[in-house]
């Protein structure tokens, strides 16, 4: 995969996770992102990875008591998502996204998140997103999408 349209300063990434992670706790708290409330901890120019976790919180559990499928989606969409804000320069859509539920999460469960670029081309960026049980090591679920990459114009 060619990295030419990826960001390569470590520094400018880490910068925009923190900026992204301002916005969802001050202006943004209200919508998906900032309810999530996700910490932007690290990013990995080689692996071309982000790393987020989350807090499993009592509104995102299902009747069961468990993390809600949806949720978990979600986070694995942001997750990806974030990666390719924060390293390919903007926002860009999600056109499709495959999610494998492998674990349950419960509620107080730290969860970490890491989405990573398989490719970056012109029209598309393939992603894939795993997100686990920060204290068990257990994967509770993993994803790939295809974004559009809308920053070529």
């Amino acid at each position: 995969m060619s990295n030419s349209v990826l960001i390569t300063d470590k520094e400018v990434v880490m910068a925009n996770m923190k900026q992204i992670e301002y916005e969802n706790a001050t202006t943004r708290q209200h919508e998906v992102n900032g309810l999530l409330s996700p910490v932007y901890a690290d990013c990995s120019i080689e692996d071309r990875s982000v790393t987020l976790e989350f807090e499993v919180k009592p509104w995102e559990a299902n009747r069961a008591g468990i993390l809600h499928g949806g949720v978990i989606c979600t986070m694995l969409d942001h997750v990806a998502g974030s990666a390719v804000i924060t390293m390919a320069g903007g926002w860009c859509p999600t056109v499709d996204i495959d999610v494998r539920f492998l674990k349950p999460g419960k509620i107080g469960d730290r969860l970490v998140g890491v989405g990573r670029f398989v490719s970056a081309g012109r029209r598309v960026f393939q992603m894939e997103a795993k997100l686990y049980n920060k204290e068990t090591g257990d994967i509770i679920a993993t994803s790939t999408s295809t974004f559009l990459n809308t920053l070529n114009k």
